[in-house]
Protein backbone atom coordinates (compact mmCIF):
# COMPACT_ATOMS: atom_id res chain seq x y z
CA UNK A 1 0.00 0.00 0.00
CA UNK A 2 1.43 3.38 -1.03
CA UNK A 3 1.83 6.11 1.56
CA UNK A 4 0.45 9.53 0.79
CA UNK A 5 3.32 12.02 0.77
CA UNK A 6 2.71 14.89 3.16
CA UNK A 7 2.87 18.27 1.48
CA UNK A 8 5.75 20.42 2.62
CA UNK A 9 5.24 23.54 4.69
CA UNK A 10 5.62 26.66 2.48
CA UNK A 11 8.66 27.92 4.42
CA UNK A 12 10.53 29.20 1.34
CA UNK A 13 7.49 31.10 0.11
CA UNK A 14 6.78 32.60 3.52
CA UNK A 15 10.38 33.71 3.96
CA UNK A 16 10.23 35.45 0.57
CA UNK A 17 6.95 37.11 1.54
CA UNK A 18 8.43 38.30 4.84
CA UNK A 19 11.33 40.02 3.05
CA UNK A 20 8.75 42.37 1.50
CA UNK A 21 6.24 42.56 4.36
CA UNK A 22 7.50 43.54 7.81
CA UNK A 23 3.91 44.53 8.65
CA UNK A 24 0.65 43.43 7.10
CA UNK A 25 -3.08 43.95 7.28
CA UNK A 26 -6.04 41.65 6.71
CA UNK A 27 -5.98 42.15 2.93
CA UNK A 28 -2.27 41.30 2.76
CA UNK A 29 -2.99 38.15 4.79
CA UNK A 30 -5.91 37.18 2.53
CA UNK A 31 -3.77 37.75 -0.57
CA UNK A 32 -0.98 35.58 0.88
CA UNK A 33 -3.38 32.73 1.68
CA UNK A 34 -4.90 32.94 -1.82
CA UNK A 35 -1.45 32.96 -3.44
CA UNK A 36 -0.33 29.94 -1.42
CA UNK A 37 -3.54 28.14 -2.34
CA UNK A 38 -2.95 28.81 -6.05
CA UNK A 39 0.57 27.39 -5.64
CA UNK A 40 -0.94 24.16 -4.33
CA UNK A 41 -0.49 24.48 -0.57
CA UNK A 42 -4.11 23.47 0.12
CA UNK A 43 -3.08 21.35 3.11
CA UNK A 44 -2.08 24.58 4.83
CA UNK A 45 -4.52 27.14 3.41
CA UNK A 46 -7.82 25.23 3.49
CA UNK A 47 -7.98 24.56 7.23
CA UNK A 48 -7.98 26.81 10.25
CA UNK A 49 -5.18 24.73 11.80
CA UNK A 50 -3.02 25.18 8.69
CA UNK A 51 -3.65 28.92 8.52
CA UNK A 52 -2.82 29.18 12.24
CA UNK A 53 0.50 27.43 11.61
CA UNK A 54 1.26 29.85 8.77
CA UNK A 55 0.38 32.80 11.01
CA UNK A 56 2.49 31.46 13.86
CA UNK A 57 5.45 31.02 11.52
CA UNK A 58 5.08 34.59 10.21
CA UNK A 59 4.81 36.06 13.71
CA UNK A 60 7.86 34.18 15.00
CA UNK A 61 10.01 35.04 11.96
CA UNK A 62 8.93 38.69 11.69
CA UNK A 63 11.82 41.17 11.89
Amino acid sequence: MAKKKKKRFPKKELNSWLRVHSQWNHQDWADLIEDLSVQGFHDWTDTEKGRNEIGFYLETKRR
